[in-house]
């Protein structure tokens, strides 16, 4: 058996905005590497080395991003949706590359399960589909499943707070025989969990659950990116204890300055500046990066070649590439586009800001 996986990564990543205006949300940067990557990764440890990836949005930008980075341990082609066709009717489309087992996952969902274990149970099982779970404290924005003996019972998306059954969520990570394609209606819009899974249950067939463990995370607000990449900088970086830097650190190269700290789950990007006195905590920090004096970063996303001058305050921010930020700004749980200006003294709350340039 020669186990293959799909990719789906069509979405706009609107809840992303204004970040998605400028990338898509699959190639978005979680601690270094395009969130996309991850479960790519899980895919070559459970040792699936040919992936279809399905896109849609921004599609010359998703695949030109793939294909820099060096993929010699898998063989990825790509299927481009010219109208959106929902999470199955993406799967459908590539049905004729997908003739035995198949693995089903989402680009823009941060995960890092042992997909070896749950192939496992999927051929154990002997049925056509299995639906991989994980337990969560709110499943209001996420399918809820309720299991019996491995088996699911009952499926629901969104429900709620009524309705919650289960804290057992869908990850959408599936894994399916190509027969279970013959369910899905063609030349329509589909969806796995709105229509497949109950239609299945509908017809009596069983479908089987395995609960992976690990992390699994939607990156799909600016404080989910945050905490994701502070997630995957601790999961993947070193403890560090320098006069200087100390916490778990993803560090491409040590910042050029004498007199800042950093400190906690961090991502240090290359040719980074970092100014006298300046405190970065928990944060990542991309390539080329320019950070005055006397500047406090908190919980906060820069990206790639921004400028962030003297005595200004940031928290819970994420900033794209190219953004001048003026001296003595404070910027709290906002989410600012690329090649912005902001002027010295400002003061920016809760707020997304873009330009024109951006989209």
């Amino acid at each position: 058996m020669t186990v293959k996986g799909v990719l789906m990564a069509g979405g706009k990543g609107t809840r992303l905005r204004p970040i998605t205006y400028s990338i898509p949300k699959p190639l978005v940067p979680v601690a270094g590497k395009a969130c996309m990557e991850y479960p790519l990764n899980s895919f070559i440890e459970a040792e699936i080395r040919d992936v279809i990836v399905t896109t849609g949005y921004k599609f010359e930008h998703l695949i030109a991003g793939l294909l820099k980075n060096d993929r010699k341990k898998q063989n990825i082609l790509f299927s481009v949706e010219r109208e959106p066709a929902g999470t199955a009717g993406s799967v459908k489309l590539v049905q004729g590359f997908l003739d035995d087992t198949f693995v089903v996952g989402s680009g823009d969902i941060l995960f890092d399960f042992n997909i070896k274990a749950a192939i496992k149970s999927h051929e154990k099982s002997g049925k056509s589909a299995t639906i991989v779970l994980t337990e969560v404290e709110d499943p209001s924005q996420l399918g809820i499943v309720e299991t019996e003996n491995g088996i699911v019972k009952r499926f629901l998306e969104k429900p709620s707070a009524s309705e919650v059954f289960s804290k057992k969520a869908n990850t959408g990570i599936y894994i399916l025989e190509p027969e279970i394609l013959e369910h899905i209606p063609e030349n329509e819009p589909y969806d796995f969990g709105k229509q497949l899974f109950p239609k299945l249950l509908s017809e009596g067939v069983e479908i089987n659950s395995w609960e992976g463990k690990g992390v699994w995370l939607d990156t799909g607000r600016p404080k989910e990116l945050i905490s994701g990449s502070q997630i995957m900088a601790s999961r993947y970086g070193f403890e560090i204890n320098e006069k200087s830097i100390s916490g778990r650190i993803i560090m491409k190269e040590k910042p050029i300055g004498d007199n800042y700290k950093i400190n906690g789950n961090c991502y240090l990007g290359e040719n980074v500046k970092i100014g006298n006195e300046t405190t970065v905590h928990n944060s990542m920090i991309y390539n080329g990066v320019e950070i005055g004096d006397n500047v406090k970063i908190s919980d906060s996303i820069i990206f790639d070649r921004c400028r962030i001058d003297s005595e200004t305050e940031l928290s819970g921010s994420v900033i794209m590439e190219n953004t001048s930020i003026g001296k003595k700004c404070i910027i709290n749980r906002s989410a600012l586009s690329a090649n912005l200006s902001i002027q010295n003294s400002s003061r920016i709350y809760d707020v997304s800001l873009s330009s024109n340039s951006s989209e």
